[in-house]
């Protein structure tokens, strides 16, 4: 009898101590990645699928951010400790008996802003008066043709913030 005693008031003790807020809800608003869609250039109303895409941070220890796809939207997240993002976007190619890489830099430029959520969710991070630039003048070797900031602050994951032509 004592044992179940015990128990029953370590278990009311336990479950007293934790409170909703405690816990972030699936669905509550947390810091939002950079949407990025891809057109045709010839055509720029038209969605265009990139094959053999890869994304990876553009530093020193760079981390693949997306292995080889074939999509026509991705989203990527945004440094909430600078900035600066720079990105690698990379293009394979293969070809018969030849496999082509072709890399374009990207880098995006904002402020950033912190907002509270709540005590549980802690903060999240609005990005404001985004650009995007094209890190290699656009030529002949650049598969990436333009960037273009079609939304300037990140805030939701609604609609696309950049279009990239190529």
């Amino acid at each position: 009898m004592l044992k179940k005693l015990i128990v029953v008031l370590v278990l009311v003790f336990a479950f007293k101590g934790c409170t909703r807020d405690d816990i972030c809800p699936d669905g509550t608003a947390t810091t939002p990645k950079l949407l990025v869609i891809f057109k045709n250039v010839a055509i720029p109303e038209d969605r265009k699928k990139v094959v053999g895409l890869s994304v990876e941070t553009d530093y020193e220890n760079s981390v693949l951010v997306l292995g080889r796809t074939e999509t026509d939207s991705i989203a990527l997240p945004l440094n909430t400790n600078s900035d600066t993002t720079k990105y690698r976007f990379i293009r394979t190619t293969i070809t018969g008996i030849d496999t082509v890489v072709n890399i374009d830099k990207v880098m995006f430029l904002y402020k950033r802003q912190d907002l509270y959520v709540n005590r549980a969710c802690g903060f999240k991070a609005v990005f404001n008066d985004l650009e995007s630039k094209l890190e290699e003048e656009p030529g002949d070797g650049n598969w990436i043709k333009n960037v273009i900031t079609e939304r300037t602050t990140v805030n939701d994951e609604n609609k696309a913030h950049i279009v990239m032509l190529h």
